[in-house]
Parts: structure tokens; sequence; C-alpha cells
């Protein structure tokens, strides 16, 4: 899968200090609307951190796309990068990238361990701040940039979690199966986030979304292995160590349980209709 970058007008500047394992700033800037802006990263090596400013767009998280609007902040870890601005009301964005031991330990100090999304979130000027001291001073701003970067985790994950306080039980226990889903779940600690017993937690979820919360953890496991198989070079052991499953014959017993074939049967099989697909846009002829 290659890499898509297109972005036609932005502002941004690179960190010109000492690299560091620990912490090290890469680069922060501000994206302006462009409806043709798209950014697809298969291998992304760093966090992402991005606030939008005006706009709308799209970002995919654990393989499920969310509309975000003016005002929503979002973190990503080292992963496949996707998203782009919706065509009739491009974004314009701030934005600040990060790699090192210490962004990971923040977020996992945080409960933050998964990509993430907070609608209304304060407001524009704390992402922004990171694009100014960058600016300012881009060889001697990392110190500066750490004891930022603290505060703003800090902050987003207090207003994630404040949101969730407010929301229903169900929308939190959605929330909390998204935010886990790359990780071995059992209904009990999905209903016991939220206080409930597995009884009440299984009636609340269902008269609001139509399904059982065990269920819909194990539909988005699903989809994200069916996303993986057809368009990652990922193999199948590797697509269920990411899922934290306990063996390949586990996953592959859950993969043909739900979807019908092995994981092997439907990547080979998707990948011959995406054949089949492109040769009949582009006019090709289909061998038989």
């Amino acid at each position: 899968m290659p890499d898509i970058y297109r972005a036609a007008r932005e502002e941004y500047y690179f960190y010109l200090g000492p690299d560091s394992a620990e912490f090290s700033p890469l680069s922060s800037g501000i994206t302006f609307a462009d409806p043709n802006y798209h950014i697809l990263r298969p291998n992304g090596d760093h966090y992402v951190f991005e606030y939008i400013i005006s706009g709308r767009g799209y970002v995919f998280f654990n393989d499920r796309k969310a509309a975000l609007g003016a005002g929503s902040a979002y973190i990503l870890h080292p992963c496949t990068y996707h998203y782009y601005s919706d065509p009739h009301d491009p974004w314009t964005k701030v934005w600040f990238n990060v790699r090192g031991m210490l962004v990971q330990h923040l977020l996992s100090d945080y409960h933050l361990n998964a990509n993430c999304y907070v609608e209304n979130f304060r407001n524009r000027e704390y992402l922004t701040e990171a694009f100014h001291i960058m600016k300012k001073d881009p060889a001697h701003c990392r110190s500066e940039l750490a004891l930022f970067l603290h505060h703003y985790i800090q902050l987003f994950s207090e207003t994630l979690i404040g949101h969730q306080e407010k929301t229903s039980p169900a929308f939190a226990m959605k929330c909390f199966i998204e935010q886990n889903v790359h990780r071995s779940l059992h209904i009990d600690e999905i209903v016991s986030h939220v206080h409930l017993s597995r009884s009440r937690g299984n009636d609340v979820f269902k008269r609001e979304y139509r399904t059982t919360p065990y269920h819909y953890y194990l539909s988005l496991r699903l989809e994200i292995s069916m996303n993986l198989l057809r368009h990652s070079p990922m193999t199948v052991q590797e697509i269920s160590n990411h899922l934290d499953f306990p063996d390949y014959h586990h996953f592959t017993a859950f993969f043909k349980k739900w979807c019908g074939l092995s994981p092997s049967q439907y990547r080979r099989e998707s990948h011959m209709q995406q054949d089949k697909e492109y040769r009949q846009e582009n006019h090709i002829p289909i061998d038989n």
C-alpha cells in the first residue's frame, strides 16, 4: 500500500535540535482548507496530535471512519494514518508530530493507549502553542515542547473522560470497546467500566444499538481483520498478534466462524475481486 500525501497549502516548521530516543519533536504546522487534502501512511512511525480549527474531515480510528468538525482534537499512535478533508467543507487544522518513549509513557499514564478523539475540545490555542514554540526556536525547543505536551495530554484525557461521564452508559461502553478493540476483552470488563451488571449492561446497550456490547466488540474485530486482509501486507499471524488473539489457530477459528472463510481464503478472494474491478475500470481484458 503506497503512501498518499496531498496537501497544497501548509505552513510548517521542522525541529532542528538533537534527536533523543526519550523525546524527539519532529514538526508542527497548520494545514489550510484544501478539498484535495489526503494523507495515507501505512507505516507511520510517530505520534500525531491534531486540532480542527474550521471545516470538516474524516479520520480512521481502528479502521472505522469518523466524521469530525471544527473543535475536534485527535491523537494517532504509530500505525496506519488515514485522514482527509471533506471536499465540500475542507478543514483547516493545526498539528504536531513527535516520537519517543516519553510520549508513549504519558499516553499510557493518562489511559490514552489507542487512537482517540474528542469533539468540542476547549479551544485552538492549546495545540497552536506547539506550533508557535517550534516556529520561534526550532533548534532549542525540546524541553519546552515536552512540558507543553505533558499538559496537553492531561487536558485531552480530562476532556475525554468528562465527555464519557456525561453520556449514556451505552455510549460509554461503545467508546470503551472502540478504544480497546485491539486487545482481548471480556464482557464483564466492558460492563464494569460503567458499573453495571452483565445483564443490565446488555439490556442498556441493546436498547440503544440493537446488539449486545460483546457482539459489537466481535463485529469490530472482524471488520478490522477484513480490512487488514484486504488492504495491508500483514501476514495472518501478524494480524492475529495485532488483535491480541492467543495464537494463529484461535484467530483463524474466530474469522471462519464469523465470515465463513478462512483468513487466507478471504484474502485470496478479495484480491481476485479487486483485480477484476481494476481491470473493468481500466478496460483491461479479464482472463478467463
